[in-house]
């Protein structure tokens, strides 16, 4: 295959932008991408980023580069434009970047989340996008409640996620002192969706039954040095036995994008050596000894 199809393809499937790097390891020299260039053939669109002239439009473009670029994902009002929710500002470039590799480029807002998870994330229009409930929880920290409630009843009766989804993924991310967690929570409960019980009471219950089966304290809200510093915390752990406790007071677990979530700190848990033990409010309530046990046996090994 000649080097021009070749990269054709490559910036095809990147949603229309390639950078200079992808473009050597196809065989493109210097000199062929400068004369591709000055012929129009290429046009560039960031730092070492080039884009088929003609393959999308210009604001699509520019944020398939710029995800491209960074390894980043198309948020905020860019993901809500996407996604077809209304009465939200249109034309912006906003992406955020999971993990800190770069925060600059040409024409672009570019965030930073550390609690982004692959979950989360979705496709639209060849880019990716946050998925249209993490969409919702990132524009509550700029809208207002009545606002925010339109934009969940349109997204919630347009099939684009569900009331249940949205109180899974706020119950995970939704803490205290968080931009838009006092909004979400306002609009949540006016629908009769609020986070279950209080964590802290069910971690409270759960250091009661500890201390009560005369087991030894755990260390409470341990910085865990395997996660992101912004949510970089376990409930309890019990540091020279390598092991974690997690007091999960959801009550729809079994969300998908809680699932994962909890899921994907579980492994990184494992790959640093730890093991993790998760306590519902079932299990503390109705099979204490159960809990009281299995601690037990942990500690043991």
């Amino acid at each position: 295959m000649a080097i021009s199809n070749r990269v054709i393809s490559q910036a095809l499937s990147n949603g229309g932008s390639i950078t200079s790097a992808e473009i050597q390891a196809l065989g493109g020299s210097r000199e062929w991408l400068s004369r591709r260039e000055r012929e129009g053939w290429l046009e560039r669109c960031g730092p070492s980023t080039y884009r088929l002239p003609g393959a999308t439009s210009e604001w699509h473009s520019t944020l398939a580069a710029a995800c491209h670029r960074l390894g980043g994902v198309v948020s905020h009002e860019s993901a809500a434009q996407l996604h077809g929710m209304p009465r939200l500002r249109r034309g912006l470039l906003i992406v955020t970047v999971p993990v800190r590799r770069s925060n600059r480029y040409p024409g672009v807002d570019v965030r930073q989340k550390t609690d982004l998870s692959p979950g989360q994330v979705t496709e639209r229009a060849g880019l990716p996008v946050t998925t249209p409930a993490r969409t919702i929880l990132d524009l509550a920290a700029q809208l207002g409640v009545n606002r925010l409630a339109r934009l969940v009843d349109w997204t919630v009766s347009h099939d684009l996620t569900s009331h249940e989804t949205l109180l899974a993924l706020f119950t995970d991310l939704g803490r205290r002192g968080k931009p838009g967690t006092k909004t979400m929570r306002k609009v949540m409960e006016d629908r009769g969706g609020a986070p279950d019980r209080d964590p802290s009471e069910l971690e409270a219950r759960l250091l009661d039954l500890i201390e009560r089966a005369s087991l030894p304290p755990p260390i409470r809200e341990f910085r865990a040095p395997w996660l992101a510093p912004a949510n970089g915390r376990v409930d309890l752990a019990y540091g020279e036995q390598l092991l974690v406790i997690e007091a999960d007071s959801r009550r729809w677990h079994t969300q998908a994008d809680a699932f994962l979530t909890d899921r994907e700190r579980d492994n990184l848990a494992q790959l640093a050596g730890w093991r993790v033990l998760r306590f519902t409010w079932w299990d503390v309530e109705q099979r204490p000894e159960y809990v009281v046990l299995t601690i037990r046996k942990a500690l043991a090994r």
